[in-house]
Order: structure tokens, then sequence, then C-alpha cells
């Protein structure tokens, strides 16, 4: 195998994509580091490197999703949030976008990520994260203080999880969820 020699994150980006490619074709299942080195024309040393494991890899494809998502969202609130509807709209929008651009694949990543506590600690990590974007977007209109408003913002996430993953597979169309998940997040600030 004769990789063609790239920088460092341009490898990485290769390998991400790769490994989403697979996932989307084949499932969570043939994801494994050896696979990844062989469909991606590198050595197994080059995706060991990269990820050392196969959480590694689980974690560091979730992340690349999440942080599309998360650099969609703070661009969109900089540039176009002048109202509290307005911002809702746009993190409601993000999201839902966010998750059907990434594909079913992002599903299976997340059931994947859920297999072990490590993994699922990561999900949290990154469920408070939005947490923190969204306290931040959403407090330039409605007060936002102490545990209640964090309680309430990961419910907000949790159903942008589910409604995201419901318009993937067709259960609801994109203008549905995010339409549903605005009105979500507006009842549960104006509470």
């Amino acid at each position: 195998m004769s990789a063609k020699r790239m920088p460092r994150e341009q490898r990485r980006t290769q390998l991400l994509e790769t490994a989403s490619a697979i996932v989307r074709l084949q499932g969570t299942d043939a994801l494994t580091l050896a696979h990844l080195a062989e469909q991606a024309g590198v050595t197994k040393p080059i995706a060991y490197e990269h990820f050392g494991t196969r959480a590694g890899l689980l974690i560091a494809l979730y992340r690349h999703y999440d942080d599309r998502q998360a650099q969609a969202a703070k661009l969109a609130l900089e540039t176009n949030a002048t109202t509290l509807d307005g911002a809702v709209a746009i993190l409601s929008a993000a999201y839902v976008d966010c998750v059907l651009t990434a594909g079913p694949e992002f599903g299976a990543i997340a059931a994947a990520l859920s297999a072990t506590e490590e993994m699922d600690d990561f999900r949290q990590t990154l469920r408070e994260r939005y947490v923190d974007l969204y306290r931040q977007a959403l407090s330039k209109f409605v007060a936002l203080p102490g545990p209640e408003a964090r309680a309430v913002l990961l419910g907000v996430i949790g159903a942008a999880d589910t409604l995201s993953q419901a318009a993937t597979v067709g259960r609801l169309s994109r203008a549905e969820a995010i339409a549903a998940l605005s009105r979500i997040m507006l009842g549960a600030l104006s509470a």
C-alpha cells in the first residue's frame, strides 16, 4: 500500500470521510481501524496513529459531525440572530440540517458510542457543550440562570436529537422537525 503523503490534518479528514462512507454503506460493525486503512489506501499504523482504537475512531467521527453542527450554528447566530424567535429558528435548523446532512450513519455512530461508559461520557460532554452554546445564544433574549435552565436546555437538546433522527429516517419532514423543535424550545424558554 503506497498512500500519497498528505499533511496530518488533511489525512485525518480523508480518514474520517472514508470512515463515514464505511458506516453509510456497511454499518458500524464494519468500521475497524484495519478496514478503514484498507479502504483509505493507507497502512494500518497510519489509522492507529490517528485514532488509537476503534472507540477513538468513533469518537473522532462523532466529533467531526458535531463540530460541523456547532460551527454552522455559531456562524448563523453571529450573522442573523436578532430576536429570540430568530435565534431559536437558527438553532433548530442548524441541528436538524447537520444530522440530515450526516445521514443515517450519524444515528448509528451515536448508538455505537453509547455502548460503553467511556463513550457515553464523551456524548455527555458534547451535550454540555451544546448547553453552553444554547445558553450563550439565547441569554441575549431570555434569562437562563442556574441549574434549572441547564436542565431545560438538556431537554431541548434531547428533543433535537429525537426529532432530527425522526427526520433522518423519514418519519418527519425537515420542515416538521425544525418547526416542532422551535416550538418546543420557545415553550420551554417561556415557562
